[in-house]
C-alpha cells in the first residue's frame, strides 16, 4: 500500500509550459498531472526514471492544486486543449479520498476548458456527469490503455491496474452517457504484445465497444536504468534473452525505424478493416478546439496516413505545416501545396479561391 503525503506547492506551476508542437496522439498543447507517484505501478513505464524511489511507494497529494490551476486557467487560451495526465493516473485510489482531479475538473467545466482524461481506472465513471458537462460545452475525451486482453500477461505487465475487462465497460459506459473515448494501445513491446493475434483481438474488442478512436507507439527506453527494468520485466514475462531488444533498439531509446513501420502499417491495416479511425476524427474536436490547433491537427493525421501509404514528400510537407500553424508562423503560399488545403484554409480565414 502507497504512503499518502499531502503538500503545497505554491511556486510550482501546476500546467506544463504550453507544447511547441502539437501532441497529435492526445489534441493537446498542455499537459498536466494531478498526483505525483502511481499506486497502479506499471513496470513498463518510463515515470520510474523520474523518481529516486519506487513510483508507486509515495504519493504525493496537491491540495493546493485546485487553486493554483484557478489563478493560471483565465491565462489559458480555451482552444488548446490540456491532457490529463502525464506520468501518474488521475483516478488512481488516492482519488477516492481526495478528489483532486474532480475539483480540477469542475474548474474547467466552469470556464468551458477542452481536456482529456488518461485513466486506466472505472473511478472515472463518479464523474460521469461532470464529463458529459464539460463535453457539451467544450470537449471532454477519456482514453484508456489497453495492452491486451489476456488478463494473465495485462496483471504482470501493468501492476495494479484494472482488468482489460473493467476498462472495456468503463469506456462502453462513458460512450452510452455521449462522453468520446479512445484506447491508447501504449506501449507495443516487442516479443510481448505485438504480435499480429494479440493486436486484432485488442483491436477488435475495440470496435465492438465502438471507440472513438485508437492510438499506439512503442515502448520508450530512455536510458539504462530503465532498460534494466525492462530487462527484469522480460525475464518474468518469459525467456527474452536481452539481446532481442538490442536488435530492436540498436541502444536507442525507441524502437527503429523497420520494426515501427512495419508494425505500423499492420495496426492500420487492422483499423481500417474495423472501420476504426488510427487518430482522433476531425468531428471529434472539429469547432472546439482553436482554428489552429484544429488545422494542425488534421495536417498531422494526415501526414501519418501519408507516410504509411508511401507517400513521404507529403507526409513531410504536411508535417512541416502542421508545426508552422501550430506556431502560428504559417505561409499561404505554402499551405496551398496541400491538397487539404480546401478543409485547412478556411479554418485559417483563407480563401479556397485562386
Amino acid at each position: 500500500m502507497a504512503y499518502y503525503q499531502r503538500e503545497l506547492a505554491p511556486n510550482i506551476p501546476p500546467l506544463s509550459a504550453r507544447r511547441p508542437l502539437i501532441n497529435e496522439y492526445f489534441l493537446s498543447a498542455y499537459t498536466m498531472s494531478i498526483y505525483t507517484g502511481c499506486e497502479l505501478g506499471c513496470p513498463y513505464c518510463d515515470s520510474w526514471v523520474y523518481n529516486e524511489r519506487p513510483l508507486n511507494e509515495t504519493i504525493a497529494i496537491p491540495v493546493d492544486l485546485p487553486q493554483r490551476m484557478a489563478a493560471v486557467l483565465p491565462k489559458i487560451d480555451r482552444g488548446d486543449l490540456i491532457a490529463i495526465s502525464a506520468l501518474s493516473d488521475p483516478y488512481q485510489p488516492a482519488e477516492q479520498t481526495y478528489r483532486i482531479t474532480r475539483q480540477v475538473l469542475q474548474l474547467f467545466a466552469e470556464h468551458g476548458q477542452p481536456c482529456l482524461i488518461m485513466t486506466k481506472s472505472p473511478l472515472v465513471l463518479e464523474d460521469r456527469s461532470l464529463l458529459q458537462k464539460m463535453n457539451e460545452r467544450s470537449l471532454a475525451v477519456v482514453v484508456t490503455t489497453l495492452l491486451t486482453l489476456d488478463q494473465h500477461l495485462a496483471t504482470r505487465m501493468e501492476g495494479r491496474a484494472p482488468s482489460p475487462q473493467l476498462r472495456l465497460e468503463m469506456l462502453a459506459e462513458l460512450k452510452r452517457a455521449g462522453i468520446p473515448v479512445g484506447v491508447a494501445l501504449l506501449p507495443v513491446m516487442p516479443y510481448v504484445n505485438d504480435s499480429n493475434l494479440n493486436l486484432r483481438r485488442v483491436l477488435h474488442a475495440c470496435a465492438e465497444v465502438g471507440v472513438d478512436f485508437v492510438v499506439w507507439d512503442y515502448l520508450h527506453i530512455p536510458n539504462e536504468r530503465h532498460r534494466h527494468r525492462i530487462n527484469v520485466l522480460l525475464s518474468q514475462l518469459g525467456s527474452y534473452p536481452p539481446r532481442y531488444y538490442r536488435d530492436v533498439y540498436r541502444d536507442q531509446a525507441t524502437v527503429n525505424p523497420i520494426y515501427r513501420l512495419d508494425r505500423d502499417r499492420e495496426l492500420l491495416q487492422r483499423c481500417d478493416e474495423l472501420g476504426l479511425a488510427p487518430r482522433a476524427p476531425h468531428h471529434l474536436y472539429a469547432g472546439k478546439l482553436s482554428p489552429r490547433n484544429e488545422a494542425a491537427l488534421l495536417l498531422r493525421h494526415a501526414a501519418f496516413r501519408d507516410r504509411l501509404q508511401g507517400r513521404e514528400r507529403l507526409a513531410h510537407l504536411h508535417r512541416e505545416l502542421a508545426d508552422a500553424i501550430f506556431q502560428g508562423r504559417f505561409r499561404a503560399a505554402d499551405l496551398r501545396q496541400s491538397p487539404l488545403y480546401p478543409t485547412v484554409g478556411p479554418l485559417l480565414g483563407l480563401s479556397t479561391t485562386t
